[in-house]
């Protein structure tokens, strides 16, 4: 288990207003559509950067720029008739071009690294004004504009679709702090990966499609009582707070949340004298070979823990807590190698159940 000095106004806007004015230039690819190779993997013309969708997962890998595009080329961007809610940026992409992902209003998530840029406001225009920009990395690129530097941080920050409404979090607290103390005081939601602290606090579990579920069992090598039974209510359409919380893992996707509960003949057992071990079942959709899966656990006092999956077997996920009554977050996240080998020529590919 794994368990933001303020900057003067006026010199804020000065660099606000600098920056709007240069040009940043950079080597643009040639823009040419995209070529689709073995699993459907598509690769950009004219770059080295390759596009691969994953059930609404966009991964974009290689090196180099992501291309610019305009309103009339639109259609020759791989992803544009993709569903995609979570793009995850390789640490190879120097720069996420003009209108790259302009219109995609399905956009909930941005895994970026501190070191790429976004090219202007177009990047993401008219995508959903409350995406979350989790930032991987605390050391950005730079480029020097006479004597003033600008960071791919900074055009992080300045270039998000909504800046006053989108999150940013980042590694540590000491990268959230100096990323709050950027040129641009008005970023609301800066928060670290590891803040005990967060913003769910504040959200409402809206839920009510809750179904009793017989999904988590006891591991034989618990050590507890014959008599403890666990029981697990599956919150269909998930719990607003927690599906929040798990922005906070990096490449990782929420999938659904649980209500567990250990008891005995004596009533509910909240903690217990060491970590014990449970199973919990997935359901048949979600027995996916390549994906990965976490659990994240409300524990006493709002505490959070993220519970690793402990076996191979990719129709079940096992763990161990101390604190086994209480409410969980599945999430999930790919394994790119294994995709990779899955699509590679003469390997079998496993059939995948509709989501």
């Amino acid at each position: 288990m794994k368990r933001v000095r303020k900057v003067a106004l006026a010199g804020a806007l000065c660099l606000v207003m600098l920056f709007s004015i240069i040009p940043v230039i950079h080597v643009k690819a040639d823009l040419g559509g995209w070529t689709t190779g073995a699993g459907g993997v598509m690769t950009i013309t004219g770059t080295n950067i390759t596009v691969r969708e994953f059930y609404g997962n966009l991964y974009i890998e290689g090196t180099g720029a992501i291309p610019d595009y305009t309103p009339s080329t639109f259609t020759m961007r791989p992803w544009h008739y993709l569903d995609v809610h979570t793009i995850t940026i390789g640490p190879g992409i120097t720069e996420i071009g003009s209108f790259a992902f302009a219109n995609k209003t399905s956009i909930k998530k941005v895994n970026i690294p501190a070191t790429t840029f976004v090219k202007d406001n177009t990047s993401f225009m008219n995508v959903n004004s409350n995406v979350i920009f989790r930032v991987s990395g605390n050391i950005p690129a730079t480029e020097q504009f006479g004597t003033i530097t600008y960071t791919s941080l900074d055009s992080i920050a300045a270039n998000a679709p909504n800046a006053a409404q989108c999150m940013f979090i980042m590694d540590s607290y000491e990268a959230a702090q100096k990323f709050r103390e950027k040129s641009y005081p008005y970023l609301k939601y800066v928060y670290s990966a590891t803040d005990e602290s967060g913003p769910w606090n504040s959200k409402k579990d809206m839920t009510k499609d809750i179904k009793f579920d017989a999904v988590c069992k006891i591991a034989p090598d618990s050590g507890l009582h014959y008599l403890t039974n666990m029981t697990a209510q599956r919150r269909m359409q998930g719990s607003a707070f927690m599906e929040y919380i798990s922005y906070f893992l990096e490449d990782y996707t929420y999938l659904c949340s649980y209500n567990m509960a250990l008891s005995d003949q004596n009533g509910l057992i909240y903690g217990t004298n060491g970590a014990k071990r449970y199973v919990l079942h997935l359901q048949p959709k979600d027995q996916i070979v390549a994906r990965q899966y976490r659990l994240i656990e409300m524990g006493p006092d709002g505490q959070l823990f993220i519970l690793d999956d402990l076996d191979y077997n990719h129709a079940t996920v096992t763990f161990e807590t101390f604190y086994p009554t209480s409410t969980y977050a599945l999430v999930y996240k790919y394994d790119l190698a294994m995709l990779q080998a899955m699509t590679m020529p003469n390997i079998a590919t496993p059939a995948l159940p509709t989501p």
